[in-house]
């Protein structure tokens, strides 16, 4: 028996079995649905939700309604067939330049789901007001559905006629689900993006990898899936995932001039991208290593995009002249690109703040009295003092953003930081009656949270 006839999905047994038991006597088991109250659907339709038509708010209802809700077999008629269990009429186009939906991709869609002659869906991810998103391949929604997305290009609307034999098969889900229960379903695919595979590598034999025509596509794969982590915010498996794909590349022994370029062309790609992480992850010192690497595979020619990364790491380290001068280099490339140049009015605007701090302190310094007992601070104690000022209202300006947001953590590295600036740090969180906590995983890591009070 298919694993899919049972809604409530896979159990374990109690007692175990031996063969020899149930070859010679036979076994009878009986399924546990005391943890099974939800509704049937969810655990072929992913969500998380059994809301009632009626229940639904703010959802347009005629939008709702079954397109058709007499008899299954006049709108087959109606419809072309795909195969013997599944029908499929297109009430929009979808971007004929783009594929099918394949195997192995991240699809976003919205849809709905009928039973013959009822006006109400008997699921809907409208009623929920959101998309649905899941991953082809892995058996996580209903086969027929899955089966009807992968006819469908991007923007495409379409309605299905859905055999039971790929929905609740011949038992059905009683009451809810009548046995033998054809479904319409309208769909519509948002998008979908290819995921890659995130143990490619792991695959290639030991011989094999210093073989670019064996590796490449590999590091292909991983380059997907480190673009579906970014996509879903997990920056961490993202970078692994470039670093990885990275390393195998480097590896690798070129039979030709052809394999040499590809190589280098992913190398490039994937450089950046760590420069991208990087950044999002706050460790800038690691962007700037990217940046050397990515000099030497450009010859001296990055791009914009990795020119304004190298800027944001310089201006995380405190460089601020040549964070400014990667910055005017990427604006010189795309003269109109409005995040470069929002990014250098807030360099100027940090470069502005260090100077007024600075000539306020010499002020003060060259104001003090003569018979002041006081030792004069030294040109190189001024400058400390200055970039601590300049620290401190930096600092006090991204932890305001912060407290304003609606984000609940941020995470930075502790290497980013001296002593002092440290202490800075921790004297405004305790201000702030906000916590700082260190990573338990990764030593370096430091997160800031809003407690109960400023997150409410």
């Amino acid at each position: 028996m298919e694993e899919s006839y049972y809604p409530c999905g896979p159990q374990l047994l109690k007692e175990p079995v031996s063969y020899s038991d149930l070859v010679e006597k036979g076994a009878e088991f009986e399924v546990d649905m005391s943890q099974h109250h939800h509704n049937p659907c969810e655990e072929f339709l992913g969500h998380d939700s059994d809301s009632d038509y009626e229940d639904a708010e703010d959802v347009d209802n005629e939008a709702l309604r079954s397109p058709w809700t007499q008899s299954f077999d006049e709108l087959r008629d109606l419809m072309n067939k795909i195969n013997e269990h599944i029908y499929k009429r297109i009430i929009r186009e979808g971007h004929v330049e783009r594929d099918m939906v394949p195997d192995k991709a991240r699809v976003t869609v919205r849809y709905s789901g009928y039973w013959e002659g009822e006006g109400a869906p008997f699921d809907s991810s409208m009623l929920r007001g959101t998309k649905f998103e899941f991953e082809t391949g892995q058996r996580k929604v209903l086969e027929g559905l899955e089966a009807a997305v992968r006819t469908m290009r991007p923007y495409e609307q379409a309605e299905f006629i859905i055999s039971h034999k790929l929905l609740f098969r011949e038992l059905g889900c009683p009451p809810r689900i009548k046995p033998k229960a054809d479904g319409l379903f309208k769909v519509e695919v948002i998008d979908y993006s290819l995921i890659g595979d995130a143990e490619s590598i792991d695959e290639i034999a030991n011989e094999d990898r210093d073989k670019f025509f064996v590796v490449y596509p590999k590091a292909q794969d991983l380059h997907l899936h480190g673009k579906d982590c970014v996509k879903r915010g997990r920056f961490r498996n993202a970078a692994t995932a470039f670093e990885r794909a990275v390393n195998s590349l480097n590896y690798c022994r070129m039979a030709n001039d052809e394999e040499q370029r590809r190589q280098k062309d992913m190398l490039i790609t994937l450089t950046q991208n760590l420069m991208i992480i990087y950044n999002k992850l706050n460790n800038p010192k690691l962007t700037c290593i990217m940046m050397k690497s990515l000099l030497r595979l450009t010859e001296n020619n990055p791009s914009s995009k990795a020119l304004f990364q190298e800027g944001r790491a310089l201006a995380a380290l405190g460089d601020y002249d040549r964070a400014r001068r990667a910055l005017l280099q990427a604006r010189s490339k795309l003269p109109e690109n409005k995040e470069i140049n929002d990014e250098l009015i807030s360099i100027d605007k940090r470069i502005s703040k260090y100077q007024e701090a600075s000539r306020d302190i010499w002020t003060r310094a060259f104001a003090a009295k003569s018979s002041q007992t006081d030792r004069p601070k030294t040109a190189a104690e001024l400058e400390k003092e200055a970039k601590e000022i300049e620290f401190n209202a930096e600092i006090q300006d991204i932890i305001n953003e912060f407290e304003k947001s609606d984000r609940l953590t941020m995470s930075f590295s502790r290497k980013m930081f001296s002593d002092a600036q440290f202490r800075i740090i921790c004297n405004l969180v305790k201000d702030r009656n906000m916590k700082l906590t260190l990573s338990p995983i990764h030593e370096d890591v430091l997160t800031l949270s809003k407690s109960d009070r400023n997150s409410n």
